[in-house]
C-alpha cells in the first residue's frame, strides 16, 4: 500500500509586508485593549495573544473586550476602547 502525502501551501501571489509599530509601546502608562469578537474560539484565541503581549510588554496593562455579537462594535464600547487604550488589537474567529 502507498500512502501520498498532499502540500496543501500554494506558491505565494505577493511578497510578505512586514507590519510596523505605530505607537510608542514604552511609554508608561500603556495601556492595550484586546478586542475578541463572538466568532466561536475568537476568546480563547485572545487568550494566547494576551499570554504572549503579556511577555513582549512587560508593565503595559491588557485591558479585556467582548463583543457580544458579530455585528459593528457598540459606539459605546468604542467610546470606552477609545478614551482608555492607547493601542488595541482585535481577534476575528470562526
Amino acid at each position: 500500500m502507498t500512502i501520498s502525502y498532499l502540500e496543501p501551501t500554494a506558491e505565494r501571489a505577493a511578497p510578505p509586508e512586514p507590519y510596523e509599530r505605530r505607537v510608542d509601546c514604552s511609554k508608561r502608562p500603556f495601556t492595550l485593549g484586546l478586542v475578541a469578537n463572538s466568532f466561536p474560539d475568537s476568546a480563547h484565541f485572545m487568550n494566547h495573544v494576551e499570554r504572549a503581549l503579556a511577555e513582549l510588554l512587560p508593565g503595559a496593562t491588557l485591558k479585556r473586550y467582548q463583543k457580544p455579537t458579530v455585528d459593528p462594535i457598540s459606539e459605546a464600547t468604542l467610546e470606552e476602547v477609545a478614551r482608555d487604550c492607547d493601542a488595541v488589537v482585535a481577534s476575528w474567529g470562526h
